[in-house]
């Protein structure tokens, strides 16, 4: 009977004891780790906004091409 209520009595002290510095470390580098990954999605969306604004551009500019060319007799290769 004193074996299993040693075991009982030790497993709830441990439990209660308070998180180590290294645990505490580690909940910080996890959540440092987190904010990075927010701030290199948020990049990546800023990226992808940029990408897509230059291929309107970009578009815009073949399109004038084009119509000049064809105002101007120049064949163009597609």
């Amino acid at each position: 009977m004193r074996r299993p209520l040693a075991a009982l009595t030790f497993v709830l002290v441990c439990t209660a004891c308070p998180a180590s510095k290294a645990d505490i470390a580690m909940g910080e580098q996890i959540v440092q780790l987190g904010d990075g990954l927010n701030d290199m999605r948020q990049d990546n969306a800023a990226i992808q906004e940029q990408i897509d604004s230059l291929r309107t551009i970009v578009a815009k500019q073949d399109t004038v091409i084009r119509q000049l060319a064809n105002l101007a007799g120049v064949p163009l290769p597609r």
